[in-house]
């Protein structure tokens, strides 16, 4: 029963945090479809962030995954965000 409590928890937290992370990041606002544009741009989500140093391609393979987190966990298109144009 201990395993069963404990795997409801944890599915409770998650379902709580990704709430919290859709509210942050309402893809409704613009402003915030601008915020996860820059996002993108600025941590290699786009273009890799390959660097032939493993230490710096480390680096930037972990800013990279950050943001593809907040993206899955909210469940954002990435082509609707690479195809957001400055205004």
């Amino acid at each position: 029963m201990a395993i069963k409590d404990e795997i409801g928890k944890r599915i409770f937290k998650q379902r709580r945090t990704a709430m919290a992370y859709k509210t942050l990041f309402n893809l409704e606002d613009q402003r915030v479809r601008y915020v996860l544009r820059d996002m993108c741009d600025a941590h290699g989500v786009f273009d890799g962030g390959f660097d032939p140093d493993p230490n710096m391609n480390a680096f930037n393979s972990g800013e990279r995954n950050v943001v593809l987190r907040i993206l899955h966990i909210i469940k954002a298109d990435l082509n609707d965000i690479l195809n957001l144009t400055e205004e």
